[in-house]
């Protein structure tokens, strides 16, 4: 894993800059572990810190030109070498070609220019802001944040990430904080800032390819994903659900006869436990379970950061790269195309923006409650309002297909913000082989009737990988089942310990009244849900929820 930080004035950095790139600095005074490297022109201060999970760290300056990559490799299984072939041929084109999960910076010293890209589904955000006349980014919001830079609310921003979990557009929660949209170009110069669009989705979701060829091609993908994010790894850490994802990532892993340590996070006796263990036998494959109470309430890379990082269990030091794991993360929207109900597609094929708006915010829940948030109506029209502009972005691809675009670019752009932002607490990195447009491609080639609720998924598995399908696993509800026999207890039907418990409802509560954000919300309605809350003669779990991810950052 690594960061990419910097600031950059046309005019050049004055005094007024130097606090910014004082604390900068001290990045690389406080860092535990990794590679620092770090550059100051008249212009710019840029710096990575990078902990070498994917090689040696990219970053390349010559007399005429710096550049720097952070992520994925890209073209080869080599970063160093990708970023001086990018840094050769640097357009539009070139990084159409490249895959994966990354960011590139790179700036000319003779035009004094820089330009910043980021991938094709802009899994790895990337944040920007300016001040005094200079533009300041990094692919960390905090670092942005703990500059002490004045920041209003965006209302919009905030709205969104606490109703649908992800913003949209360039939002975040402050109006002067931005973040590069997928498959995007910031070029910054004595011109300006100019946003441009160098990866064009619809372009793809116009491509038809027969069913037989895009189940091939699928696996091929796959196989070259892997294989160029593999390198020497002889030993390699994978996590394991009782799902599909996982999964595939398992058995492309064992067919190259790679020794493997896969880790489980699950409830005691239910299906997703059941499954996963059952697969892990078929395949003669060790799985390590790791009981939690609530699986919902931390993300499994916050699971690695505390049971795996800095040899906290006793394989990290069998594998070949320990601060590195391979994720299933992407393959239930990319390849299964869930969070697509009968009501979302039957709006969809109406080809009625509006009316597929209403259909998605009832399949999400996605409501501003009126009890306890100021101007809640308003706000709840500017958020449906917001979601008919980003559904129109699309031109003219069939609002079907709009829509599976719609979730890529948006609720899978922003699905690992928080994990990336804690770079420094996991030192870990992330093999993800879903996240490739060169993947996707043949999901969207097709007709979303074909692949909407794991059929493709299914197909393409019986076609390539007969052996996901020989123990049970645990099915999304309503998309295509599981017929084989399980034990324990569905997941889907787990009562959740009490999602906020008291010491929690008033931490909420505290923090709102020190919070910026506290003009948004009514205090004493909120006091009482958070009073009759946890004193259980309600339940307010989705009010609170609201509140939560308001004070999320």
């Amino acid at each position: 894993m690594a960061k990419l930080f910097g600031i950059y004035c046309a005019s050049g950095l004055t005094q007024q800059h130097d606090f910014i790139v004082e604390k900068f600095k001290l990045e690389e005074r406080n860092r535990v572990d990794g590679q620092f490297n770090s550059v100051q022109e008249p212009a710019l201060y840029m710096a990575t810190l990078d902990y070498n999970t994917f090689g040696p760290s990219a970053f390349l300056q010559t007399d005429s030109q710096i550049a720097t990559l952070v992520g994925h490799p890209l073209l080869s299984s080599d970063r160093v070498r990708d970023l001086d072939t990018l840094n050769k041929n640097y357009t539009d084109n070139m990084l159409k070609s490249c895959e994966g999960v990354f960011c590139m910076a790179r700036y000319n010293k003779q035009s004094n220019c820089l330009d910043i890209a980021t991938d094709a589904l802009g899994i790895r955000p990337f944040y920007y802001m300016y001040y005094e006349g200079a533009f300041i980014f990094s692919t960390q919001f905090s670092l942005l944040k703990e500059l002490g830079l004045p920041l209003t609310c965006n209302e919009e921003g905030m709205m969104e990430y606490a109703t649908l979990g992800y913003y949209l557009f360039d939002h975040t929660h402050y109006q002067e904080i931005s973040c590069i949209q997928p498959g995007h170009r910031v070029q910054a110069s004595s011109l300006g800032v100019r946003k441009t669009q160098y990866f064009d989705w619809c372009e793809l979701a116009k491509t038809g390819e027969y069913y037989e060829g895009a189940l091939e091609g699928l696996k091929q993908d796959l196989d070259n994903n892997v294989d160029k994010y593999l390198g020497n790894d002889k030993h390699v850490l994978t996590t394991l659900s009782g799902g599909l994802d996982s999964r595939l990532i398992a058995c492309l892993l064992k067919r190259r006869n790679l020794d493997m340590s896969a880790l489980n996070f699950s409830q005691g006796k239910t299906q997703d436990l059941y499954c996963a263990q059952a697969f892990a036998d078929s395949q003669n494959i060790k799985l390590d379970v790791i009981k939690v109470k609530d699986t919902q309430a931390k993300t499994v890379e916050d699971r690695l950061g505390k049971h795996w990082r800095n040899g906290a269990h006793p394989d990290y030091y069998r594998v070949t790269r320990p601060g590195l794991s391979w994720s299933g993360n992407g393959g239930s929207v990319g390849l299964g195309v869930i969070y697509y109900s009968e009501k979302v597609y039957q709006a969809a094929l109406t080809q009625d923006v509006e009316h597929l708006a209403d259909a998605y915010l009832s399949q999400q829940f996605a409501y501003i409650p009126k009890s306890i948030i100021r101007g809640a109506e308003g706000m709840q029209a500017t958020l449906k309002a917001n979601i008919i502009r980003s559904l129109k972005q699309f031109g003219d691809v069939p609002l079907d297909k709009a829509y599976y675009l719609f979730l890529l670019l948006n609720d899978q752009h922003h699905h690992l913000a928080i994990p990336f932002d804690k770079v420094d607490d996991y030192q870990m990195d992330f093999c993800l082989p879903f996240y490739s447009w060169k993947v996707l491609r043949h999901v969207l080639s097709q007709p979303i009737s074909r692949v909407r609720k794991h059929r493709f998924y299914h197909d393409f598995l019986q076609y390539a990988f007969p052996e996901a399908l020989g123990a049970p696993w645990q099915a999304y509800p309503d998309h295509i089942p599981c017929t084989l026999p399980k034990e324990g207890i569905d997941q889907w039907q787990i009562k959740r310990p009490k999602q906020f418990n008291t010491a929690k409802v008033y931490g909420l509560l505290f923090s709102l009244m020190f919070s910026q954000h506290k003009r948004m919300v009514n205090i004493p309605s909120f006091s009482a849900v958070a009073v009759l809350h946890s004193l259980g003669l309600k339940v307010y779990n989705d009010k609170l929820k609201v509140v939560e991810n308001i004070l999320k950052w």
